[in-house]
This record gives C-alpha cells, sequence and structure tokens, in this order.
C-alpha cells in the first residue's frame, strides 16, 4: 500500500540502531580504500590525461560510496551497469554544455529537478541520486571541448566497470538473503499467533504467541534498519518487501488490541470462522515459503473464506433472533470476529507483496502506470519531494552559474560544496555549514602540512591515498560529518598533487569554494520553504487526513444506503496520493534534528493511523461491495450516519490543526450508546421482519467501525497537537 522506498524508512523509528550494523561501513570503506587508489594509479599509467583522472577517482568515489547498491550479486550487478551507463550519458551531456557561458546553469537546473526527483521510484534509483548528480556536477562545472567527451566518459566507465567488480567481489553483504530469513521467521510467528485466536485457546498460549510474534516482527525490523540506505532489490520488489514487514505489524496489534476487547461477549464458534483462520493461517505460511522460492500463496481462498463466514453469520444471527436469545447477545457475538475478518483483510494485501517480493514481474502496462501516478503524486501540493527537488535544481544552478561567472579555478568544488551542505531546512544547512567548514579547515591544515613535508615524494602521497579515502568514506556514516570533510580534504589535496604538483595552496582554493557553494546553499535554505519537513509533514498529513473524511464518508454513506454502490472512485486514489506524501515528508523528517514532542514515534503513530484509517474505508467498500446497505432498516441508519457526521468533522478538526487553519465546525463527540442503540433497534426489527436482516448487518458493521474510528480519533488527539506546535515554531528553533 506504501510504494515509496522512503516510507519503509519508518520501520527505523523506534529501533536503536548500532554506528555501524553489519560492519557495513568497514567494508564500504575498506572496498574504497583499496579500489579507488589502484584504479586511479591504473588510468594515470596508462591514460595519464587529468581530465580522465578526474573522472576515474570521482566515478568510483560516487558508485562505491555514495551510491554502494545492496542485493545478491546479480541484481547488484546490474544496478552498478546501470548507474554507470546513466552517469556517462550525464558526463557527456555536462561536457557538451560546459564551455557556454549561460547554457551550464540552465541545463545544471533541468537535470538537478530530474535526478533528485528521481528517488521517488526508490530502490536502486534512489540510491544512486546523489552519484548521478555527482557525475553530471563535475563534468559541467570543468570546461572542456567536445573532443574530450572520449577521455572523460572513458575515466567514468573505467571506475564504472572497476566498482562493478569490486562491489560483487569485495566482501559483499547479502542482506536480502538475511531479510528474507527474517521476514520468513516473522511470518510464521504472525500465522502461529493467527491460529491461537481458534476458539478454545487458552489465554496463556495466546499471550506466549503474542510475545514470539512480537520479538519476530522487531527483528525483522532491526534487520531492515540495519541495512542503512541500501536497497536490497529493484524498485518495485523493494518496496514491497518494506510494506510486508509493514503489513505484519497491524495484524500483531489488532490481535493484541481486538475491537471488542472491553466486552464479554457470546462467541457463535462458527466452523466457517476456523475455515477462515485457516485460510489465513496457510496464506502466511505460504508468503514465508514463496520467499524461499516456495509456491505462491493461495489467496483465493481467503476471499471465499470470508464470503462463507460472512454468510454462516448472518444465519447464526438470524437463528438465535428467532430463538429469542437477547438482542444484546446477539450484537456482541456479531461483533467477536471483527478482528479476524479484518486481519484477513491484511493478509490478503500482505501476500500479494510476498509474491512481488519473491520476484513476480507485474506486466508493462501496470508498471507504466505505476510510473505516471508516482510522478502525477509528488509533482502535487504539499511534496517535500517536489519542493526538495526544487531547493536541490535552483541550488546547483545557482552555484555553477556563479562558479563559472567568477572564473574559479576549481568550479566544481562551489556546487560540490553546495550539495554537501544543502539540507531540507534553514536551520540544518546552517548547522551543517559550520561542520563543513570547520572539517574543512582541519583537513587543510593536516592536508597542507603534509603535502609541505611530502610534496616531493610521490611514494609517501601514495601511501597515504587509501588511509585518507578510508577515513573519509567511514567517517562519512559512523563518526561524523565534520571529521569525513576534514578526511576528504586532505585526500582531494593529495589527489591534485599526485596529478600535477599544487603544494599547500589547493587547500585555500577548497576553503575559498566551499565558503561561496556554503552561502548560496544558505540562501537558497533560507528563501526556499526554510521550516523543512517538520512543518511541511504537517501539512501532508492534514492533507491526508482531509482526503480521509470524504473517502470513509463515501464508504459509510454506501453502506448506509445513501449512496449507490460502486468501484472505488477519485476519493481513493485522492487519499492515497496524499498518503504518499505524507510518506516522503515523512522520510525527509528522519534526517532532520528531533523537535521535543514530536519525534519521530509521534510522527509515525500518525502515518500509521492513516493508513489503519484508509483500511476502514476499504472495508466499507468491501461491505457494501458484497450487498450489504442500511436501505431495510432506515431508522437505525439515520440515526448512525449522525454519528458518522459527528466522527467526521472531529477528524476534519484533527486535519485542520495539523494544516495550521482555523477549526472547521463546533466540537462534537460520536455517542457511542445512540450507536448501540441504533444497532439494537435494527436487530429487533430483523427479529420479527427477516427481509430487514441485510440492512441489520449493515447498520452493525457501520456502527463498528464508527466505534473504532471514534477510538483512533482519541488516540490521535495528543500527537496531533505536538504536530501541531512544532509545525508553527520559526524557522530558525
Amino acid at each position: 500500500m506504501i510504494p515509496t522506498q522512503a516510507l519503509s524508512r519508518r520501520l527505523r523509528t523506534t529501533v536503536k540502531l548500532p554506528r555501524d550494523p553489519g560492519y557495513g561501513a568497514l567494508r564500504r570503506a575498506a572496498r574504497a580504500a583499496i579500489v579507488i587508489p589502484l584504479a586511479f594509479a591504473f588510468a594515470d599509467l596508462l591514460l595519464g590525461a587529468p581530465q580522465s583522472l578526474v573522472f576515474v577517482m570521482f566515478g568510483c568515489f560516487s558508485l562505491l560510496v555514495m551510491s554502494d547498491f545492496g542485493g545478491l550479486r546479480r541484481p547488484r550487478a546490474l544496478a552498478y551497469l546501470t548507474a554507470t551507463l546513466v552517469g556517462a550519458a550525464l558526463v557527456a551531456l555536462g561536457t557538451l554544455v560546459s564551455t557556454s557561458p549561460w547554457l551550464p546553469a540552465v541545463v545544471m537546473l533541468l537535470a538537478g529537478f530530474a535526478i533528485s526527483f528521481s528517488r521517488i521510484f526508490g530502490g536502486y534509483v534512489a540510491a544512486a541520486n546523489l552519484g548521478m548528480l555527482l557525475s553530471f556536477v563535475i563534468a559541467v562545472t570543468i570546461p572542456a571541448s567536445p573532443d574530450v567527451i572520449p577521455a572523460r566518459v572513458g575515466g567514468w566507465a573505467m571506475a564504472g566497470l572497476v566498482s562493478t567488480l569490486a562491489a560483487v567481489a569485495l566482501w559483499p553483504r547479502f542482506e536480502r538473503v538475511t531479510m528474507y530469513q527474517q521476514a520468513t521467521r516473522a511470518l510464521l510467528a504472525v500465522a502461529d499467533l493467527v491460529e491461537g485466536m481458534r476458539p478454545g485457546a487458552v489465554d496463556g498460549d495466546l499471550t506466549r504467541l503474542k510475545a514470539i510474534a512480537d520479538k519476530a516482527v522487531e527483528e525483522a525490523r532491526q534487520g531492515y534498519a540495519a541495512m542503512g540506505k541500501r536497497p536490497i532489490a529493484p524498485a518495485r520488489r523493494d518496496r514491497a518487501f518494506v510494506q510486508l514487514l509493514i503489513e505484519c505489524e497491524p495484524i500483531v496489534d489488532i490481535i493484541e488490541r481486538p475491537f471488542n476487547e472491553d466486552r464479554v461477549t457470546v462467541r457463535p464458534a462458527l466452523p466457517e470462522g476456523d475455515q477462515l483462520v485457516a485460510s489465513v493461517v496457510s496464506a502466511l505460511r505460504a508468503g514465508a515459503d514463496v520467499l524461499k522460492g516456495g509456491a505462491k500463496p493461495d489467496l483465493h481462498a481467503i476471499e471465499v473464506a470470508r464470503l462463507q463466514h460472512r454468510a454462516a453469520l448472518d444465519r447464526w444471527a438470524a437463528e438465535h433472533l428467532r430463538a429469542g436469545r437477547p438482542i444484546e447477545q446477539v450484537l456482541d457475538g456479531l461483533d467477536v470476529d471483527d478482528t479476524l475478518r479484518v486481519v484477513s483483510y491484511v493478509t490478503f494485501t500482505l501476500g500479494r507483496h510476498a509474491v512481488i517480493a519473491a520476484g513476480a514481474k507485474p506486466d508493462a502496462g501496470d508498471a507504466a502506470i505505476d510510473v505516471l501516478t508516482a510522478i502525477r503524486t509528488h509533482l502535487e501540493s504539499p511534496s517535500t519531494v517536489l519542493q526538495g527537488s526544487l531547493r536541490v535544481a535552483i541550488g546547483l544552478a545557482i552555484a555553477v552559474f556563479v562558479a563559472r561567472t567568477l572564473d574559479l579555478s576549481h568550479a566544481f568544488w562551489v556546487v560540490l560544496g553546495t550539495i554537501q551542505v544543502l539540507r531540507s531546512n534553514a536551520l540544518g544547512t546552517g548547522r551543517t555549514i559550520v561542520l563543513a567548514v570547520a572539517g574543512n579547515a582541519i583537513g587543510v591544515v593536516l592536508g597542507g602540512l603534509f603535502a609541505v613535508i611530502a610534496g616531493s615524494q610521490p611514494a609517501v602521497m601514495w601511501i597515504a591515498f587509501p588511509l585518507t579515502v578510508f577515513v573519509a568514506a567511514y567517517a562519512a556514516t559512523t563518526i561524523g560529518f565534520m571529521l569525513s570533510q576534514a578526511a576528504f580534504t586532505v585526500n582531494l589535496i593529495i589527489v591534485f598533487n599526485l596529478i600535477s604538483p599544487a603544494g599547500w595552496q589547493v587547500g585555500l582554493v577548497r576553503i575559498e569554494d566551499l565558503m561561496v557553494g556554503a552561502f548560496i546553499s544558505l540562501l537558497v535554505g533560507v528563501l526556499l520553504w526554510p521550516h523543512g519537513a517538520r512543518r511541511e509533514l504537517a501539512r501532508a498529513l492534514g492533507s491526508v487526513y482531509r482526503s480521509l473524511v470524504a473517502y470513509l464518508g463515501q464508504g459509510f454513506d454506501r453502506v448506509l444506503g445513501v449512496e449507490p454502490v460502486g468501484a472505488p472512485d477519485l476519493a481513493r486514489k485522492v487519499v492515497v496520493r496524499a498518503r504518499d506524501r505524507a510518506d516522503a515528508a515523512f522520510d525527509t523528517f528522519l534526517t532532520e534534528r528531533g523537535d521535543g514532542a514530536f519525534d519521530r514515534e509521534t510522527a509515525a503513530f500518525l502515518l500509521s493511523s492513516a493508513n489503519h484509517a484508509i483500511l476502514a474505508g476499504d472495508l466499507l467498500e468491501v461491505i457494501a461491495g458484497m450487498g450489504y446497505q442500511a436501505g431495510s432498516c432506515a431508522g437505525g441508519a439515520r440515526d448512525v450516519g449522525e454519528q458518522v457526521h459527528a466522527l467526521l468533522g472531529a477528524y476534519l478538526r484533527l486535519a485542520d490543526r495539523l494544516d495550521l487553519s482555523p477549526a472547521a465546525g463546533p466540537d462534537s463527540r460520536v455517542s457511542l450508546s445512540a450507536l448501540r442503540q441504533a444497532e439494537l433497534d435494527c436487530l429487533r426489527r430483523w427479529q420479527t421482519d427477516a427481509e430487514v436482516g441485510r440492512g441489520a448487518m449493515a447498520v452493525v458493521m457501520a456502527g463498528e467501525w464508527v466505534q473504532n474510528l471514534a477510538r483512533l480519533e482519541d488516540d490521535l488527539e495528543e500527537p496531533v497537537t505536538s504536530a501541531f506546535e512544532a509545525a508553527r515554531k520559526p524557522w530558525w528553533r
């Protein structure tokens, strides 16, 4: 249900990670420290052209350090080779326009936006984002005539081939194998938990199964979090796997907190209920098996079992009403299996994600529609992807224009400095500038001293080269940005002295160019959406809950007989697109510093609650599609409709607060007693009029969902207040 990899990082919000999980950073840094100097030395001996050397150096750094694709050897190699081809095309394009006085800035604007925006597709495309930007930046900021394109592209291609071989041969970490094993254990544990829901299960056994399932799902979450930014498969499979992990959580949550947890109820104990449990358990276990190469789960069996269970519940209620059983007991008995039915629906979607994650290929038409939908979604407001892409594109275009206009000797350092310090909000950009300047100052001092001491001894330079590459690559994700910048600056001083002896002065040029790039980043950060993700996430969440009001209202209207049944229409598409934009905003929010009460866990709860509400809307559509409409019990439908109006008004007020808008309408609360009375009245009518049956059941199911959504709305009050308070703070706080 969540189509971007970015949203998947919600899995990481409550997990405390080690500094270098799985020694991924150590592997990456060691690989880079071996490969980059060797590739550079080989190109120096073979090609001898300074520009080719630059593209070999930065090409390897872009692919091995910045992109660092994960997954099995074959998809990983294909990802590296594809990135090499795309990067080569960008190098050629950048070189072609590099001699023009104004065209580089224009093309940088367009290319920067396109590359940055492409991260909406997730997977390897998102991982390659920064590396592809760097390939174009280097080419467009070092002016050269078109006749050097073969040399530049050759240098980049050499870097790509060497990086591909290194990535598949030197200490590859097969996260996908580990992750699929952990996901398999989680699915099997969840299957055991669902099986424990059968009538007659011992409470102690169910408690034990809940604890086991919680632990298994948490281990899978931790395993995924340990991968950092590395995708484990191409975008569609990666997204499906992430969603599979996310779907495990609501199953455990719903069973731990059933819809009728506060009531002592009479269980119908229907054979069809056992069959529904069996079909769900079978699908979960088959979902685990398909991840290991087994057969696909039989999802159609869940649909059949759910229809049979629904019909059996209708018969049970009719028989017990005719037998004179107290209406209150019949109503409570109807509510018992709601938890199971919701679990069956979640399992159906989870099974589809397991099949896709295992490698099922969609047809070309669906893939094309997915691409167009993703583009349209993030071109709408509020979209942090759109804002971030514009911020990056404008910042880089200004940096290119300034560097070329001032005719700076190392213009690409200006643009590189802009990339390195530009963050999603102005305050974060300012903090990063301070760290970058301090780190580069340290690097200039250390690198300058080293250049003075070893400037006439190339052998010493070559010995230090891999050490600085290692520290720069390792420190970026484990020690800190400032040390990484210091090591990177020392590395640049060494590289440029190996290409053409320049002494320690090259470090001063680096500082000057960085300061220009940092100033541009700060200017862009202050002028373009300076509040960053905290305000945009609140606005995006407000858009989700506002569109949810329309979608839920449509579903209730169809069940209550106000609106005819039809295929899910624009309302669901609108809410899903809004949710996807909120997912992207959350992904950006994770990169920013916490904001007190509005922390990552609070934001994650607001998002997951929106998903639960979308699920409620989906199930209302399913109920109406099965022929349950309340027309034959108009009085009960009217009474429930009044409570629906109060419920949707409460959600609209939540949306208004998140949007920082004035509250819409007076405060009103759902009356649980009025809901229950409406349901009892319809069942009482059914007791004497068999024709009222479907309508009475529709009222009962609609009332149950009003209660569930009202409970969720109560839980949302405090998190929404936290988001509201954070969103209205000035950007400098």
